[in-house]
Parts: structure tokens; sequence; C-alpha cells
């Protein structure tokens, strides 16, 4: 299986709730990137899932819409604070040729990559926002059995395209 952690794009700060949070226009506009980086490297998904917060559904109909079609289901399991063991229960539910974009948060995201690869929460891995990367995991994703291919910021985004 094949994971693409996404976090969302830049997001403003004064909405009434964290759940309202929208992208700002450098969000907005380093989300549409990831999806024109991922179009140009052929980098497609046969799944997609969000948080329900309001700024990672942004992000990820801003990646989507520059690729080919896939349904994007939210999930619970994406949120900010969220178990990372929740996430790898879901996905035994995906087959392990999926290649699955997964549009996440702070500080959940480093810890499920950390979780991924070294099987520990310890590994600090800064994900920036529209920051995306990639884990290789062999079967279903559990604690210390994936790989990562790659991670790439938005800025080194920027210079690619």
């Amino acid at each position: 299986m094949i994971l693409f952690f996404l976090r969302h794009g830049e997001a403003g700060h004064h909405y009434e709730t964290d759940f309202e949070r929208e992208l700002t226009n450098d969000g907005k506009h380093a989300s549409t990137n990831v999806g024109k980086f991922c179009a140009k490297m052929n980098i497609h998904f046969t799944h997609a899932l969000v948080s329900p917060l309001v700024r990672a559904k942004q992000t990820a109909q801003a990646v989507l819409q520059k690729l080919p079609a896939v349904s994007l289901v939210e999930t619970e399991h994406l949120t900010p604070e969220t178990d990372p063991r929740n996430l790898f229960e879901l996905l035994r539910s995906y087959s392990n040729d999926s290649r699955i974009l997964l549009v996440t948060h702070e500080p959940f995201v480093s810890t499920c990559l950390s979780s991924l690869i070294s099987g520990t929460e310890g590994v600090n891995i800064v994900m920036k926002p529209a920051t995306i990367a990639s884990v290789e995991t062999t079967g279903a994703p559990s604690r210390g059995n994936g790989r990562l291919r790659w991670l790439i910021t938005p800025q080194i985004i920027e210079h690619l395209l």
C-alpha cells in the first residue's frame, strides 16, 4: 500500500472555531500546486480520505481538481489529535495495491508518520502546511512497517513546476 500524507494548506486564524478555519490565498495556491505536482509526476490515487475540518477539505478539493476523479471520504481518523492506530485499522479495509491520499493536520501527521516508519512516536518529522510525504507499507499499515519514499515541501514543489 502506498500512502500519501498531505498536511492541509496554510489556514487563517480569525474564525470562531478551529473546525471552521479556511485556507488563506497562499494556502489555496500551495494546495493547487500539490495537485499540479502530482499530475506532472503522474502520481494518482485510488482513494482519498480527508479530515472533516474545513481547511483539510478545501486542500483535498484543490489537489484533486488537477487529477483523475476519485471519491473523497471524510473520516474523524485524520483529525489533529486522533490516535494513528484508528487510521491503521480503517486502512485495513483497503487492498494492498491501494494508493491513498490522506489529507490531515499536525500533530497527527507527524505522529502517524513516525509510528509507521519507526514503530515509535519519537521520530521528529515536521510537516509544514502543504507538505506531502509518501510512505509504502508492507501489507496493511501498522507500527514500524512503513518506509518513507519521499517528503516534499511546497517550496520544492514550486521550483519543480
